[in-house]
């Protein structure tokens, strides 16, 4: 079994979140997120799809429905104090593991130059087995981008045209991971400001990691962010 490890949420000045869909971070990260920012950090999300089927409506149609969830993902960046918000609208269910969406990764790494990376752990996934696809790719697409590719100047070289130059993230945290060796408590830091409106889910967005603390860590250790860390150098 793991041992555990308990530590305040990276206190650093750059930090990019990279997900699957709008609520992602609110479900597995965002009080984390919150601590970093009031602690000084900036923080910045990329979102890969705008959710586009994210809906049991069957009156729904994909382009209202990215429209909806794209307004609900900024909505809830402001609330927690995220800097910036870029959507890549890639097709929900559909992202795959293709160089086009590691380039774009490797762009947005390299224009915003963060020193710590969040995204979904690619291998643990929680729920196992019944993960969403586009987590296990977008993790796994964002861990390739970080190394080696956006490290090393002649991957993606293109880039030097637009004047992004490569860079070395310091550390990545793996949210929603099965095989989670660190946990974060920010509950106190983050529940304030977890309300966002989500008329489409006729409820607030409360991050799962900002929940009262009492539930077992083991059931998917909502009152902390249960997180792998990975140092790169």
């Amino acid at each position: 079994m793991t041992e555990l490890k308990i530590q305040p949420a990276p206190h650093v000045t750059s930090i990019l979140a990279i997900a699957a869909h709008p609520d992602d971070i609110e479900s597995w990260c965002a009080g984390t997120l919150a601590q970093s920012i009031d602690a000084g950090s900036t923080v910045r999300l990329v979102l890969v799809t705008s959710g586009d089927k994210g809906s049991s409506d069957p009156m729904m149609d994909r382009d209202r429905l990215a429209k909806i969830r794209e307004g609900e993902a900024t909505r809830a960046a402001q609330a927690l104090g995220i800097t910036d918000v870029h959507f890549l609208r890639h097709e929900d269910g559909d992202v795959e593991d293709t160089r086009a969406l590691r380039g774009e990764l490797v762009e947005w790494i390299r224009r915003w130059r963060p020193q710590v990376v969040f995204t979904h752990d690619p291998v643990w996934l929680l729920p196992p087995y019944l993960a969403h696809r586009d987590h296990r790719i977008v993790g796994r697409v964002t861990l390739d981008a970080i190394y080696p590719a956006t490290r090393d100047p002649l991957s993606f070289s293109e880039h030097l045209a637009s004047g992004l130059i490569p860079h070395a993230v310091e550390q990545v945290w793996l949210f929603a991971s099965a095989q989670a060796d660190t946990f974060v408590d920010s509950v106190r830091d983050s529940i304030a400001r977890s309300r966002c409106d989500s008329p489409m889910r006729a409820r607030p967005l409360i991050p799962r990691n900002s929940l009262p603390i009492g539930v077992s860590v083991r059931q998917r250790s909502v009152q902390w962010l249960p997180c792998h860390l990975q140092n790169h150098s």
